[in-house]
């Protein structure tokens, strides 16, 4: 059984620009947020149809955005090894140098993000969430409730800090919803339990929105939202 039906009113809000994407964040007013991977800015789209963008003047391709309740927001650059953290009038608040960054993500008030050199995913202090379970191809994802996961083309694996990341499926991009984990791979839709939801789907990436009610398909073709 579908549980999902594809939004007609939301894709035609969502004026999704032909751009290839390096990451799609659904913030808790349901602002979809997109990360270009060759064009130095942040689009973000609103759902009455509007649109805006924040230039961030770096020529370097970034490798994730990450989002906060709070409205601050992250993205991460591999070649210059760093974080650089705004807030919700996008002023710069501070740049973090890390190793290798992949995605990131707020986790309280901690920021998680993959090192993708050691292939760990660890926090701004150092510590060690989950190991051997992340590189430049992972996504990273969190519930409310301070549970990750980590997809991509290593597996998918649940992980919370200090405890062993747990591995849900061989591949694939996945995400918490309000029915469950959902896993996108070869174009299958599916929950983290098998039920099918979608196939013959170009689609190779997937996000939610904070409240799981939103989904969006992503990656290889203009994005797809379904609630």
């Amino acid at each position: 059984m579908l549980l999902w039906s594809v939004s007609v009113l939301l894709l035609l809000a969502f004026d999704f620009p032909d751009i290839e994407l390096t990451d799609l964040e659904i913030d808790a007013a349901g602002t979809v947020w997109l990360l270009p991977l060759s064009d130095p800015a942040v689009i973000r789209l609103y759902a009455d149809g509007g649109q805006d963008r924040f230039e961030t003047g770096e020529a370097g391709f970034p490798s994730g955005l990450g989002l906060s309740v709070t409205g601050r927001w992250i993205i991460a650059y591999p070649s210059q090894g760093v974080l650089r953290e705004y807030d919700s009038n996008d002023i710069l608040l501070e740049e973090y140098l890390v190793s290798s960054p992949g995605d990131a993500l707020f986790s309280g008030f901690s920021i998680w993000y993959t090192d993708t050199m050691r292939e760990n995913v660890v926090s701004l202090n150092g510590d060690i969430i989950a190991r051997n379970c992340g590189n430049r191809q992972s996504r990273l994802s969190l519930e409310r409730t301070g549970l990750g996961l980590v997809s991509g083309d290593r597996g998918v694996f649940i992980v919370e800090a200090g405890e062993v990341p747990v591995r849900i499926a061989d591949s694939g991009s996945a995400c918490f919803s309000a029915n469950g984990i959902l896993i996108l791979d070869n174009g299958i839709l599916r929950t983290a339990g098998g039920d099918t939801l979608l196939v013959d789907q170009p689609y190779s990436r997937i996000s939610s929105s904070p409240d799981g009610e939103t989904v969006i398909l992503w990656g290889n073709s203009v994005p797809m939202v379904l609630e």
